[in-house]
């Protein structure tokens, strides 16, 4: 199977964070983010250039979460996708864009923080619930998955581990 991709942004947060409804009671979560850019030079450093300046939003469950986590300053990465919309100012019609975040979280390579995972048990139902929302057929957990939390309940390993596919990975904060 393919590697799925999808748009990614990272950048900070320029502006303090909005949560609103939409008329059918949705969360949407605002933010007006700056994205760095750089330029290579001649010699192989790189040329710091002007920021640009763009919405992000966010709907949904996670529109709250991110209202909650993130304020003025912040970094982060973003997937999602840029998205166009219409709209008028000062009676003329303008096309902007934003970038509609599917998911959002801190930037680890500028932010410090701290892990707590919940039992895996429970990170797997809302992995499997957010799944059926967004109507995608998931796998069962693999055997080895399932295994290695419950040895790391059973030992009360004072480290906690995280599983990507086929891999167990120690965390970095200790």
């Amino acid at each position: 199977m393919a590697i799925k991709t999808s748009q990614a942004i990272t950048g900070f947060i320029s502006d303090d964070p909005r949560l609103s409804y939409t008329q059918d009671g949705q969360a949407r979560f605002y933010a007006r983010v700056g994205i760095k850019h750089f330029e290579r030079t001649e010699n192989g450093s790189f040329k710091r250039l002007a920021n640009s300046y763009h919405d992000l939003i966010q709907f949904g469950d996670a529109a709250e979460l991110s209202y909650e986590r993130f304020s003025k300053g912040d970094e982060f990465v973003a997937q999602g996708q840029v998205r166009e919309y219409t709209r008028d100012v000062d009676g003329v019609s303008r096309t902007d864009e934003q970038f509609l975040a599917r998911r959002i979280g801190h930037d680890p390579n500028t932010t410090t923080y701290t892990v707590e995972r919940r039992p895996a048990a429970e990170r797997d139902g809302a992995d499997r619930e957010a799944a059926e929302r967004e109507g995608v057929e998931q796998e069962e957990p693999s055997a080895a998955r399932v295994n290695e939390a419950t040895r790391q309940q059973q030992l009360g390993s004072p480290e906690p581990v995280a599983h990507t596919e086929g891999a167990t990975v120690e965390a970095a904060a200790r």
